[in-house]
């Protein structure tokens, strides 16, 4: 299955090739890309045509810092709903929580983690095996990353690291100026890192409610752009039938089209089962839902299939080692 790329993401780079006097359109056209797939939230596009796209632009932009740029063209609506979740986030830290687990609504060619770190909280920027190969791609990566978190932050912000896994440029001025800090080339990993005291500062822009509402989205529409991996299929299926009642393999695999055994043994070649995936979609939309305190704990027991509460209450201890309530109360 090929992988795919949001279609309004690269709307950053059409605004900078305007903003330098370059007729974006034939470049895009070139590519592979209609333009008009640039305003539509539904569309997607194939990774190759996005790396075509960003290989012609390198030829005709004569600034090899261009990526740091593109920043300012930055729009919550680049990234869809994850877009809107960042900006409701009430912390940095669970704003970058967010990004880490839903970048593939993005780009599927892109992986991010997140760590702590003596230095403070690391976002690191994982290319390994990626079709993007351009030092631009790093550039552009962790200065949006800075910029998304000075736009919730406020412009103050400054990160207590910066490491770029490609040699230093004629122009790492205008790096280094971006960042406001030493910046190291030629590193081993690209990231940023962000102390602790400003990651988890409480926001005035946050809103729960809200960013879990955009979770909610998220969530089923990274399902939905997996339907041709047998296990994201399941899951889909599993997620869909939640609040129906008992979820069981006989119900998923006739979605599928498949027998019980079938579909199994293709879940046995992934290295899962089906137990294993309804237990983590649960975990993970139980804990979606105990985040928003307007939830009460009967009503999430019923949304995820579950008769009684108890019997919620008990799952969800074995999943993660706390009641339901303990885990509400740990969040505070």
């Amino acid at each position: 299955m090929s992988l795919t790329h949001f279609a309004p993401a690269t709307n950053m780079l059409w605004k900078y090739l305007e903003s330098v006097k370059i007729n974006p359109a034939p470049l895009y056209k070139k590519a592979g890309i209609n333009p008009a797939l640039l305003l539509d939230p539904n569309a997607r596009i194939n990774i190759q045509n996005v790396d075509a796209l960003w290989q012609q632009a390198d030829h005709v932009i004569e600034d090899p810092c261009f990526a740091i740029d593109m920043a300012a063209f930055w729009h919550p609506s680049h990234s869809g709903a994850l877009g809107y979740a960042w900006l409701a986030s009430s912390t940095l830290r669970r704003g970058l929580k967010r990004v880490v687990r839903y970048i593939h609504v993005v780009s599927e060619d892109l992986n991010l983690e997140l760590s702590d770190t003596p230095a403070g909280l690391k976002v690191k920027l994982d290319l390994a095996g990626s079709i993007f190969t351009l030092p631009q791609h790093h550039d552009l990566i962790l200065t949006i990353l800075m910029h998304m978190c000075r736009f919730n932050f406020g412009e103050e912000l400054v990160a207590t690291s910066v490491c770029l896994a490609h040699p230093e440029p004629a122009c790492s001025k205008k790096i280094t100026d971006y960042f406001r800090t030493e910046v190291e080339f030629d590193a081993e990993q690209s990231y940023l890192t962000i102390a602790r005291s400003d990651a988890d500062r409480e926001l005035p822009s946050g809103n729960k409610q809200i960013a879990l509402m955009h979770d909610e989205m998220l969530m089923k529409y990274l399902v939905e752009i997996k339907q041709g991996d047998i296990v994201q299929q399941v899951q889909s299926i599993i997620l869909e039938n939640l609040p129906d009642g008992q979820v069981t393999d006989r119900l998923v695999a006739n979605e599928l089209n498949l027998s019980e055994r079938s579909m199994q043994r293709r879940l046995k070649e992934h290295k899962t089962t089906f137990r294993y995936l309804l237990d983590s979609v649960r975990e993970m939309v139980a804990k979606q839902y105990i985040e928003n305190p307007v939830n009460r704990m009967s009503d999430i027991a019923f949304l995820l299939g579950f008769s009684e509460q108890s019997a919620f209450s008990r799952a969800f201890k074995k999943w993660t080692g706390k009641s339901p309530v303990e885990y509400r109360n740990s969040l505070n």
